[in-house]
Protein backbone atom coordinates (compact mmCIF):
# COMPACT_ATOMS: atom_id res chain seq x y z
CA UNK A 1 0.00 0.00 0.00
CA UNK A 2 1.56 3.29 -0.76
CA UNK A 3 2.24 5.98 1.67
CA UNK A 4 -0.61 8.20 0.44
CA UNK A 5 -3.48 5.44 0.97
CA UNK A 6 -1.61 4.46 3.87
CA UNK A 7 -2.11 8.10 5.08
CA UNK A 8 -5.75 8.60 3.39
CA UNK A 9 -6.80 5.18 5.81
CA UNK A 10 -5.22 6.54 9.23
CA UNK A 11 -7.36 10.04 8.35
CA UNK A 12 -10.23 8.12 7.97
CA UNK A 13 -9.60 5.99 10.26
CA UNK A 14 -9.68 9.04 12.84
CA UNK A 15 -12.03 10.74 11.63
CA UNK A 16 -14.57 7.74 12.43
CA UNK A 17 -13.14 7.79 16.37
CA UNK A 18 -13.56 11.67 16.28
CA UNK A 19 -17.37 10.51 15.06
CA UNK A 20 -17.88 7.79 17.77
CA UNK A 21 -16.47 9.98 20.55
CA UNK A 22 -18.77 12.89 19.64
CA UNK A 23 -21.57 10.88 19.45
CA UNK A 24 -20.64 9.50 23.08
CA UNK A 25 -20.42 12.42 24.35
CA UNK A 26 -23.80 13.45 22.70
CA UNK A 27 -25.45 10.18 24.26
CA UNK A 28 -24.04 10.91 27.27
CA UNK A 29 -25.05 14.76 28.04
CA UNK A 30 -28.72 13.75 26.92
CA UNK A 31 -28.56 10.42 29.40
CA UNK A 32 -27.73 13.04 31.98
CA UNK A 33 -30.09 15.69 31.23
CA UNK A 34 -33.09 13.29 30.95
CA UNK A 35 -32.21 11.13 33.74
CA UNK A 36 -31.56 14.67 35.97
CA UNK A 37 -34.75 15.82 35.16
CA UNK A 38 -36.78 12.50 35.78
CA UNK A 39 -34.93 12.63 39.35
CA UNK A 40 -35.69 16.51 40.02
CA UNK A 41 -39.63 15.99 40.60
CA UNK A 42 -39.43 13.75 43.34
CA UNK A 43 -36.69 15.43 45.08
CA UNK A 44 -38.97 18.78 45.11
CA UNK A 45 -41.38 16.52 46.73
CA UNK A 46 -38.75 15.04 49.31
CA UNK A 47 -37.75 18.21 50.32
CA UNK A 48 -41.28 19.79 50.66
CA UNK A 49 -42.77 16.98 52.70
CA UNK A 50 -40.56 16.81 54.96
CA UNK A 51 -41.08 20.44 56.00
CA UNK A 52 -44.44 19.68 56.13
CA UNK A 53 -43.44 16.86 58.81
CA UNK A 54 -41.03 19.81 60.72
CA UNK A 55 -43.99 22.09 60.41
CA UNK A 56 -46.65 19.51 61.85
CA UNK A 57 -45.14 16.79 63.99
CA UNK A 58 -44.62 17.90 67.75
CA UNK A 59 -42.02 15.03 68.53
CA UNK A 60 -38.60 15.49 68.72
CA UNK A 61 -37.56 12.56 67.40
CA UNK A 62 -39.39 12.71 63.71
CA UNK A 63 -38.26 16.37 63.75
CA UNK A 64 -34.94 15.59 63.90
CA UNK A 65 -34.94 12.64 61.01
CA UNK A 66 -37.27 14.53 59.28
CA UNK A 67 -34.49 17.52 59.11
CA UNK A 68 -31.89 14.96 57.98
CA UNK A 69 -34.05 13.64 55.38
CA UNK A 70 -34.37 17.40 53.93
CA UNK A 71 -30.87 18.42 54.08
CA UNK A 72 -29.70 14.73 52.66
CA UNK A 73 -32.48 15.61 49.87
CA UNK A 74 -31.32 19.49 49.67
CA UNK A 75 -27.87 18.31 49.26
CA UNK A 76 -28.82 15.81 46.62
CA UNK A 77 -31.05 18.13 44.68
CA UNK A 78 -28.36 20.63 44.57
CA UNK A 79 -26.07 18.03 43.16
CA UNK A 80 -28.71 16.91 40.07
CA UNK A 81 -29.22 20.96 39.22
CA UNK A 82 -25.13 20.71 39.04
CA UNK A 83 -25.50 17.49 36.21
CA UNK A 84 -28.36 19.22 34.23
CA UNK A 85 -26.31 22.63 33.63
CA UNK A 86 -22.87 21.30 32.92
CA UNK A 87 -24.34 18.64 30.57
CA UNK A 88 -26.29 21.84 28.58
CA UNK A 89 -23.01 23.71 28.52
CA UNK A 90 -20.99 20.91 26.94
CA UNK A 91 -23.63 19.86 24.70
CA UNK A 92 -23.96 23.73 24.07
CA UNK A 93 -27.83 23.81 24.37
CA UNK A 94 -27.11 26.42 27.56
CA UNK A 95 -28.68 29.63 25.52
CA UNK A 96 -28.73 32.81 27.78
CA UNK A 97 -31.90 34.75 28.14
CA UNK A 98 -31.32 38.65 28.74
CA UNK A 99 -34.01 40.25 30.10
CA UNK A 100 -34.16 43.80 31.87
CA UNK A 101 -33.71 43.64 35.32
CA UNK A 102 -33.02 45.91 38.58
CA UNK A 103 -29.88 45.40 40.26
CA UNK A 104 -31.31 46.06 44.07
CA UNK A 105 -33.55 43.08 43.31
CA UNK A 106 -30.60 40.81 42.52
CA UNK A 107 -28.82 41.85 45.67
CA UNK A 108 -32.37 41.15 48.17
CA UNK A 109 -32.53 37.78 46.34
CA UNK A 110 -29.15 36.63 47.50
CA UNK A 111 -29.62 38.27 50.82
CA UNK A 112 -32.80 36.39 51.71
CA UNK A 113 -31.05 33.11 50.51
CA UNK A 114 -27.90 33.39 52.34
CA UNK A 115 -28.61 35.00 55.51
CA UNK A 116 -30.18 32.00 57.20
CA UNK A 117 -27.12 29.03 56.84
CA UNK A 118 -25.07 32.42 57.55
CA UNK A 119 -26.83 33.02 60.81
CA UNK A 120 -26.46 29.30 61.47
CA UNK A 121 -22.97 29.02 61.10
CA UNK A 122 -22.38 32.42 63.70
CA UNK A 123 -20.72 34.01 60.54
CA UNK A 124 -21.42 37.81 59.12
CA UNK A 125 -23.05 37.92 55.58
CA UNK A 126 -23.18 41.06 54.18
CA UNK A 127 -23.11 43.33 50.95
CA UNK A 128 -21.48 46.27 49.98
CA UNK A 129 -22.51 47.50 46.70
CA UNK A 130 -21.50 50.86 44.90
CA UNK A 131 -24.23 53.59 45.48
CA UNK A 132 -23.10 54.98 42.23
CA UNK A 133 -23.57 51.95 40.21
CA UNK A 134 -27.13 52.29 37.61
CA UNK A 135 -29.82 50.74 38.68
CA UNK A 136 -31.40 48.67 35.95
CA UNK A 137 -29.67 46.56 33.22
CA UNK A 138 -30.32 43.92 30.49
CA UNK A 139 -28.84 40.62 31.01
CA UNK A 140 -29.49 37.09 32.00
CA UNK A 141 -30.38 37.48 35.20
CA UNK A 142 -31.12 34.26 36.36
CA UNK A 143 -27.63 33.18 35.31
CA UNK A 144 -25.71 36.11 37.20
CA UNK A 145 -27.73 35.65 40.44
CA UNK A 146 -26.44 31.37 40.06
CA UNK A 147 -23.19 32.27 39.85
CA UNK A 148 -23.29 34.74 43.01
CA UNK A 149 -25.84 32.64 44.71
CA UNK A 150 -22.97 29.90 44.29
CA UNK A 151 -19.85 31.74 45.43
CA UNK A 152 -21.57 32.69 48.70
CA UNK A 153 -22.77 29.97 49.29
CA UNK A 154 -19.67 28.17 49.33
CA UNK A 155 -17.58 31.36 50.95
CA UNK A 156 -20.32 29.92 53.74
CA UNK A 157 -19.68 26.48 53.53
CA UNK A 158 -15.93 26.65 53.83
CA UNK A 159 -15.67 29.78 56.81
CA UNK A 160 -16.51 28.66 60.55
CA UNK A 161 -15.71 32.24 62.15
CA UNK A 162 -15.89 35.70 60.59
CA UNK A 163 -17.55 37.14 57.77
CA UNK A 164 -18.50 36.48 53.93
CA UNK A 165 -19.05 39.76 51.82
CA UNK A 166 -20.75 40.44 48.61
CA UNK A 167 -19.25 43.63 46.72
CA UNK A 168 -20.20 45.18 43.82
CA UNK A 169 -18.68 47.99 41.85
CA UNK A 170 -18.34 48.61 37.65
CA UNK A 171 -15.96 50.47 35.04
CA UNK A 172 -16.93 51.79 32.02
CA UNK A 173 -17.79 49.22 29.01
CA UNK A 174 -16.63 48.95 25.22
CA UNK A 175 -19.41 51.43 24.13
CA UNK A 176 -22.00 53.82 26.34
CA UNK A 177 -24.45 51.66 26.65
CA UNK A 178 -22.36 48.63 28.10
CA UNK A 179 -20.37 48.78 31.48
CA UNK A 180 -18.50 46.03 32.97
CA UNK A 181 -19.98 44.64 36.61
CA UNK A 182 -17.03 43.17 38.76
CA UNK A 183 -18.78 41.55 42.02
CA UNK A 184 -16.24 40.03 44.49
CA UNK A 185 -17.03 37.31 47.00
CA UNK A 186 -14.56 37.13 49.89
CA UNK A 187 -14.38 35.36 52.80
CA UNK A 188 -12.37 34.92 56.11
CA UNK A 189 -12.67 30.97 55.58
CA UNK A 190 -9.87 28.17 55.46
CA UNK A 191 -8.62 29.53 51.90
CA UNK A 192 -6.77 27.69 49.15
CA UNK A 193 -3.25 26.40 48.61
CA UNK A 194 -1.17 28.41 46.49
CA UNK A 195 -0.90 24.71 44.34
CA UNK A 196 -4.07 24.40 44.23
CA UNK A 197 -5.50 27.44 42.50
CA UNK A 198 -5.30 26.09 39.05
CA UNK A 199 -7.22 23.16 39.83
CA UNK A 200 -10.04 24.84 42.01
CA UNK A 201 -12.00 24.84 38.34
CA UNK A 202 -11.89 21.47 37.16
CA UNK A 203 -15.31 19.46 36.96
CA UNK A 204 -15.67 16.99 39.61
CA UNK A 205 -13.15 18.08 41.82
CA UNK A 206 -12.82 19.37 45.24
CA UNK A 207 -9.21 20.84 45.96
CA UNK A 208 -8.11 18.83 49.23
CA UNK A 209 -7.75 21.45 52.06
CA UNK A 210 -7.53 19.06 54.67
CA UNK A 211 -9.60 21.09 56.32
CA UNK A 212 -12.78 20.36 54.17
CA UNK A 213 -13.76 16.82 54.41
CA UNK A 214 -17.15 17.75 55.62
CA UNK A 215 -18.46 19.25 53.01
CA UNK A 216 -20.79 18.11 50.86
CA UNK A 217 -21.08 19.02 47.11
CA UNK A 218 -21.16 17.70 43.47
CA UNK A 219 -17.54 19.45 42.71
CA UNK A 220 -19.22 21.12 39.61
CA UNK A 221 -19.60 24.67 41.12
CA UNK A 222 -17.14 26.85 40.36
CA UNK A 223 -16.60 24.92 36.67
CA UNK A 224 -20.17 25.68 36.05
CA UNK A 225 -20.10 29.35 37.52
CA UNK A 226 -16.59 29.63 35.43
CA UNK A 227 -18.28 28.70 32.11
CA UNK A 228 -21.64 30.37 32.57
CA UNK A 229 -19.35 33.81 32.92
CA UNK A 230 -17.61 32.80 30.12
CA UNK A 231 -20.86 32.47 28.20
CA UNK A 232 -21.57 35.65 29.18
CA UNK A 233 -18.36 37.01 27.85
CA UNK A 234 -16.84 37.67 31.28
CA UNK A 235 -14.05 36.29 33.43
CA UNK A 236 -14.00 34.19 37.12
CA UNK A 237 -10.86 34.45 39.00
CA UNK A 238 -9.78 33.48 42.48
CA UNK A 239 -7.25 34.59 45.09
CA UNK A 240 -6.46 33.05 47.91
CA UNK A 241 -4.25 32.84 51.10
CA UNK A 242 -4.33 29.46 52.90
CA UNK A 243 -5.91 29.62 56.13
CA UNK A 244 -6.66 33.26 55.73
CA UNK A 245 -9.16 33.68 53.37
CA UNK A 246 -10.30 33.54 49.57
CA UNK A 247 -11.94 36.10 47.13
CA UNK A 248 -13.66 35.02 43.89
CA UNK A 249 -14.14 38.05 41.42
CA UNK A 250 -16.70 38.15 38.20
CA UNK A 251 -16.42 40.53 35.51
CA UNK A 252 -19.35 40.36 33.03
CA UNK A 253 -20.12 42.92 30.70
CA UNK A 254 -24.05 44.23 30.63
CA UNK A 255 -26.12 46.90 28.69
CA UNK A 256 -27.68 49.77 30.87
CA UNK A 257 -31.19 50.23 30.77
CA UNK A 258 -31.05 52.95 33.32
CA UNK A 259 -28.50 55.41 34.73
CA UNK A 260 -30.24 55.95 38.02
CA UNK A 261 -28.27 55.36 40.71
CA UNK A 262 -28.74 52.44 42.88
CA UNK A 263 -28.75 54.54 46.00
CA UNK A 264 -31.93 55.41 44.81
CA UNK A 265 -33.33 52.07 45.36
CA UNK A 266 -31.39 50.49 48.40
CA UNK A 267 -32.13 51.07 52.00
CA UNK A 268 -29.36 50.73 53.62
CA UNK A 269 -29.63 50.19 57.65
CA UNK A 270 -27.91 53.09 58.09
CA UNK A 271 -30.34 54.84 56.60
CA UNK A 272 -32.63 53.09 58.66
CA UNK A 273 -31.59 55.37 61.81
CA UNK A 274 -32.67 58.63 60.18
CA UNK A 275 -36.29 60.06 60.99
CA UNK A 276 -36.69 61.55 57.37
CA UNK A 277 -38.02 59.19 55.08
CA UNK A 278 -39.36 59.95 51.52
CA UNK A 279 -43.39 59.58 50.63
CA UNK A 280 -44.64 59.61 47.44
CA UNK A 281 -48.33 61.46 46.77
CA UNK A 282 -50.57 60.84 44.16
CA UNK A 283 -54.13 61.62 45.19
CA UNK A 284 -55.61 62.40 41.99
CA UNK A 285 -54.29 58.59 40.69
CA UNK A 286 -56.99 56.68 39.54
CA UNK A 287 -55.87 53.21 40.87
CA UNK A 288 -57.83 49.52 41.25
CA UNK A 289 -56.87 46.65 43.19
CA UNK A 290 -58.06 43.27 42.13
CA UNK A 291 -58.10 40.02 44.71
CA UNK A 292 -60.61 37.82 45.60
CA UNK A 293 -59.48 37.70 49.59
CA UNK A 294 -61.25 40.98 51.68
CA UNK A 295 -58.12 41.06 53.90
CA UNK A 296 -55.69 41.24 50.92
CA UNK A 297 -57.48 43.71 49.33
CA UNK A 298 -58.05 45.76 52.93
CA UNK A 299 -54.31 45.44 52.92
CA UNK A 300 -53.42 47.04 49.66
CA UNK A 301 -55.90 49.88 49.69
CA UNK A 302 -54.79 51.10 53.07
CA UNK A 303 -50.45 50.99 51.70
CA UNK A 304 -52.45 52.49 49.03
CA UNK A 305 -54.00 55.47 51.56
CA UNK A 306 -50.76 56.05 52.62
CA UNK A 307 -50.15 57.77 49.42
CA UNK A 308 -52.94 59.65 49.38
CA UNK A 309 -54.97 56.80 47.21
CA UNK A 310 -58.26 56.29 47.52
CA UNK A 311 -58.41 52.65 45.08
CA UNK A 312 -61.09 50.84 43.87
CA UNK A 313 -61.69 47.21 44.44
CA UNK A 314 -62.78 44.13 42.84
CA UNK A 315 -63.15 40.92 44.52
CA UNK A 316 -62.56 38.28 40.89
CA UNK A 317 -61.52 38.65 37.66
CA UNK A 318 -64.45 39.27 35.94
CA UNK A 319 -65.89 42.60 38.08
CA UNK A 320 -61.87 43.99 37.74
CA UNK A 321 -62.51 43.72 33.62
CA UNK A 322 -66.20 45.27 34.18
CA UNK A 323 -64.77 48.31 35.84
CA UNK A 324 -61.80 48.57 33.70
CA UNK A 325 -64.05 48.88 30.91
CA UNK A 326 -66.58 51.26 33.01
CA UNK A 327 -63.64 53.37 34.10
CA UNK A 328 -60.48 54.92 33.06
CA UNK A 329 -57.51 53.98 35.91
CA UNK A 330 -53.99 54.77 35.79
CA UNK A 331 -53.19 51.51 37.45
CA UNK A 332 -54.37 48.04 38.02
CA UNK A 333 -52.85 45.74 40.69
CA UNK A 334 -54.04 42.52 39.65
CA UNK A 335 -54.03 39.50 42.16
CA UNK A 336 -52.80 36.20 39.86
CA UNK A 337 -54.40 33.39 41.45
CA UNK A 338 -58.61 33.74 41.43
CA UNK A 339 -61.60 31.38 40.99
CA UNK A 340 -62.62 31.73 37.80
CA UNK A 341 -61.38 34.35 35.49
CA UNK A 342 -57.50 34.05 36.68
CA UNK A 343 -55.31 37.63 36.53
CA UNK A 344 -53.61 36.55 33.24
CA UNK A 345 -57.24 35.98 31.64
CA UNK A 346 -58.70 39.18 33.16
CA UNK A 347 -55.26 41.12 31.75
CA UNK A 348 -55.60 39.48 28.35
CA UNK A 349 -59.51 40.90 28.27
CA UNK A 350 -58.80 44.18 29.61
CA UNK A 351 -56.19 44.54 26.88
CA UNK A 352 -58.94 43.45 24.33
CA UNK A 353 -61.04 46.61 25.05
CA UNK A 354 -62.01 48.86 22.35
CA UNK A 355 -61.26 52.41 24.34
CA UNK A 356 -57.52 52.15 23.65
CA UNK A 357 -56.91 54.38 27.15
CA UNK A 358 -58.31 52.00 29.06
CA UNK A 359 -56.84 48.65 27.27
CA UNK A 360 -53.27 50.10 27.64
CA UNK A 361 -53.59 50.76 31.29
CA UNK A 362 -50.79 49.47 33.56
CA UNK A 363 -51.52 46.00 35.23
CA UNK A 364 -49.39 44.97 38.04
CA UNK A 365 -49.17 41.36 38.88
CA UNK A 366 -49.62 40.74 42.86
CA UNK A 367 -48.67 37.04 43.86
CA UNK A 368 -47.63 34.93 46.92
CA UNK A 369 -45.66 33.00 43.79
CA UNK A 370 -41.82 34.63 45.08
CA UNK A 371 -39.77 32.51 43.63
CA UNK A 372 -36.81 33.61 41.40
CA UNK A 373 -37.69 34.48 37.88
CA UNK A 374 -41.42 34.98 38.91
CA UNK A 375 -40.90 38.85 37.73
CA UNK A 376 -39.36 38.55 34.28
CA UNK A 377 -42.34 35.51 33.96
CA UNK A 378 -44.85 38.14 34.53
CA UNK A 379 -43.32 40.40 32.22
CA UNK A 380 -43.53 37.79 29.18
CA UNK A 381 -46.85 37.43 29.92
CA UNK A 382 -47.50 41.12 29.66
CA UNK A 383 -48.20 42.33 32.94
CA UNK A 384 -46.43 46.27 33.79
CA UNK A 385 -44.64 45.03 36.94
CA UNK A 386 -44.82 41.78 39.29
CA UNK A 387 -44.67 42.45 43.30
CA UNK A 388 -44.93 39.95 45.32
CA UNK A 389 -47.26 39.10 48.86
CA UNK A 390 -46.97 39.95 51.47
CA UNK A 391 -46.30 43.27 50.15
CA UNK A 392 -43.57 45.28 51.12
CA UNK A 393 -44.07 49.46 51.01
CA UNK A 394 -40.87 50.03 50.01
CA UNK A 395 -41.54 47.89 46.89
CA UNK A 396 -44.84 49.29 46.55
CA UNK A 397 -43.73 52.93 46.78
CA UNK A 398 -41.22 51.91 43.09
CA UNK A 399 -43.94 50.18 41.93
CA UNK A 400 -45.90 53.27 41.46
CA UNK A 401 -42.87 55.49 41.03
CA UNK A 402 -42.24 53.24 37.61
CA UNK A 403 -45.90 52.49 36.51
CA UNK A 404 -48.04 56.19 37.52
CA UNK A 405 -47.55 59.10 34.83
CA UNK A 406 -45.45 61.51 36.43
CA UNK A 407 -47.80 64.24 36.06
CA UNK A 408 -49.74 62.60 39.13
CA UNK A 409 -47.37 62.60 41.33
CA UNK A 410 -47.65 66.12 43.95
CA UNK A 411 -44.15 65.79 45.10
CA UNK A 412 -41.47 64.08 46.78
CA UNK A 413 -41.67 65.60 50.54
CA UNK A 414 -39.69 64.70 53.52
CA UNK A 415 -41.67 64.25 56.66
CA UNK A 416 -40.90 62.99 60.11
CA UNK A 417 -41.40 59.81 60.73
CA UNK A 418 -43.72 58.86 62.92
CA UNK A 419 -42.88 56.31 65.71
CA UNK A 420 -43.53 53.03 65.50
CA UNK A 421 -47.06 52.18 67.47
CA UNK A 422 -46.51 49.54 70.27
CA UNK A 423 -48.97 46.75 70.71
CA UNK A 424 -49.64 44.77 74.02
CA UNK A 425 -51.59 41.99 72.16
CA UNK A 426 -50.66 37.86 72.33
CA UNK A 427 -52.07 35.62 70.16
CA UNK A 428 -51.23 32.15 69.99
CA UNK A 429 -50.32 30.50 66.38
CA UNK A 430 -49.77 34.54 65.54
CA UNK A 431 -46.03 36.21 65.35
CA UNK A 432 -47.66 40.11 66.11
CA UNK A 433 -44.84 41.75 65.59
CA UNK A 434 -44.16 40.46 62.56
CA UNK A 435 -47.67 40.81 61.14
CA UNK A 436 -47.90 45.00 62.73
CA UNK A 437 -45.11 45.15 60.27
CA UNK A 438 -46.42 43.99 57.16
CA UNK A 439 -49.22 47.05 58.25
CA UNK A 440 -46.48 49.52 58.03
CA UNK A 441 -46.50 49.39 61.91
CA UNK A 442 -50.21 50.98 61.80
CA UNK A 443 -52.32 48.99 64.92
CA UNK A 444 -55.55 50.21 63.53
CA UNK A 445 -54.91 48.62 59.95
CA UNK A 446 -53.89 45.58 61.23
CA UNK A 447 -56.33 45.02 63.99
CA UNK A 448 -58.82 45.64 61.10
CA UNK A 449 -57.06 43.40 59.05
CA UNK A 450 -57.68 40.80 62.13
CA UNK A 451 -61.00 41.32 62.56
CA UNK A 452 -61.72 40.97 59.03
CA UNK A 453 -59.59 37.65 58.66
CA UNK A 454 -62.18 36.67 62.10
CA UNK A 455 -65.11 37.94 59.87
CA UNK A 456 -64.59 35.80 56.87
CA UNK A 457 -62.10 33.25 58.24
CA UNK A 458 -64.77 30.80 58.88
CA UNK A 459 -66.15 30.95 55.47
CA UNK A 460 -63.34 30.53 53.52
CA UNK A 461 -62.55 27.32 55.43
CA UNK A 462 -65.89 25.65 55.14
CA UNK A 463 -64.75 26.44 51.31
CA UNK A 464 -61.42 24.51 51.73
CA UNK A 465 -63.10 21.97 52.90
CA UNK A 466 -65.34 21.62 50.36
CA UNK A 467 -63.21 21.65 47.77
CA UNK A 468 -61.51 18.99 49.77
CA UNK A 469 -64.20 16.52 50.07
CA UNK A 470 -65.37 17.10 46.69
CA UNK A 471 -61.98 16.10 45.13
CA UNK A 472 -61.52 19.76 43.09
CA UNK A 473 -58.37 20.26 43.38
CA UNK A 474 -57.53 22.87 40.73
CA UNK A 475 -60.17 25.30 42.74
CA UNK A 476 -58.50 23.82 46.19
CA UNK A 477 -55.12 24.91 44.94
CA UNK A 478 -56.32 28.33 44.65
CA UNK A 479 -58.07 28.55 47.77
CA UNK A 480 -54.73 27.64 49.81
CA UNK A 481 -52.83 30.00 47.60
CA UNK A 482 -54.91 32.74 48.80
CA UNK A 483 -54.76 31.57 52.78
CA UNK A 484 -50.86 31.16 52.24
CA UNK A 485 -50.41 34.85 51.57
CA UNK A 486 -53.13 36.28 54.11
CA UNK A 487 -51.58 33.70 56.57
CA UNK A 488 -48.18 35.67 55.90
CA UNK A 489 -49.73 39.35 56.62
CA UNK A 490 -51.45 38.88 59.78
CA UNK A 491 -48.35 36.74 61.00
CA UNK A 492 -49.26 33.47 60.98
CA UNK A 493 -46.04 31.64 60.21
CA UNK A 494 -47.47 27.54 60.76
CA UNK A 495 -50.66 28.19 58.71
CA UNK A 496 -48.64 29.91 55.92
CA UNK A 497 -46.06 27.31 55.84
CA UNK A 498 -49.03 24.44 55.86
CA UNK A 499 -50.85 26.25 53.19
CA UNK A 500 -47.47 26.30 50.96
CA UNK A 501 -46.98 22.54 51.58
CA UNK A 502 -50.25 22.10 50.47
CA UNK A 503 -50.79 24.45 47.44
CA UNK A 504 -47.16 22.58 46.34
CA UNK A 505 -48.99 19.23 47.07
CA UNK A 506 -51.90 20.51 44.58
CA UNK A 507 -49.77 21.75 41.48
CA UNK A 508 -47.99 19.06 42.05
CA UNK A 509 -51.31 16.56 41.49
CA UNK A 510 -50.33 14.81 44.89
CA UNK A 511 -54.10 14.45 45.87
CA UNK A 512 -53.34 11.53 48.15
CA UNK A 513 -51.68 14.12 50.50
CA UNK A 514 -54.55 16.50 50.42
CA UNK A 515 -56.96 14.01 50.94
CA UNK A 516 -54.93 12.86 53.94
CA UNK A 517 -54.09 16.28 55.57
CA UNK A 518 -56.19 18.76 54.66
CA UNK A 519 -58.32 18.17 57.79
CA UNK A 520 -55.35 19.50 59.96
CA UNK A 521 -54.99 22.51 57.34
CA UNK A 522 -58.85 23.45 58.63
CA UNK A 523 -58.11 22.75 62.24
CA UNK A 524 -55.43 25.11 62.39
CA UNK A 525 -56.84 28.00 59.83
CA UNK A 526 -60.26 27.48 62.74
CA UNK A 527 -58.24 27.39 66.13
CA UNK A 528 -56.28 30.63 64.89
CA UNK A 529 -59.69 32.27 63.99
CA UNK A 530 -60.84 31.54 67.42
CA UNK A 531 -57.84 32.19 68.25
CA UNK A 532 -58.04 35.86 67.27
CA UNK A 533 -61.44 36.37 68.13
CA UNK A 534 -60.33 35.74 71.76
CA UNK A 535 -58.02 38.21 71.69
CA UNK A 536 -59.64 40.84 69.97
CA UNK A 537 -62.69 40.75 72.71
CA UNK A 538 -59.80 41.12 75.80
CA UNK A 539 -58.49 43.74 73.67
CA UNK A 540 -61.71 45.60 72.88
CA UNK A 541 -62.91 45.39 77.05
CA UNK A 542 -59.01 46.86 77.98
CA UNK A 543 -59.62 49.99 75.12
CA UNK A 544 -63.20 50.21 76.94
Amino acid sequence: MSSGKQENAKNDELLKKIEELTEANRTKNAFIANISHEIRTPMNAIVGFSELLLQLEESDKVNEYAGEIKSAAANLLSIINDLLDISKIESGRMELVPVPYFLHYLFTDIESVMSIPASKKGIDFRINANPELPSEFCGDVVRIRQILTNLCNNAVKFTNEGSVELSATYTDGPDEDTVILEFAVKDTGIGIRKDDLDLIFDKFRQVDTRLNRNVEGSGLGLSICKQLAELMDGTLEVSSVYGEGTTFTVRIPQKVMNRNKLSNYLVYHKQQEEKKKSVLYAPSARVLVVDDNPVNLKILKGLLLHHEIDADTAESGEQAVEMAGANTYDLILMDHMMPGMNGEEALHAIRALDDEDKAGVPVIAVTANAIRGMRDEFLRKGFSDFISKPVETQRLQQALRDNLATNLFVALEEEDEPEKEELDLEIDGIDVDAGLAKSDGNTKDYLDILGIFCEYGPAKADEIEKFATGHDYENYVIAVHALKSVAANIGAHQLFTMAKIHEFAGKGKNTGFIDMNYVKLVTLYRSIIENIDTALAGQAKKEQ
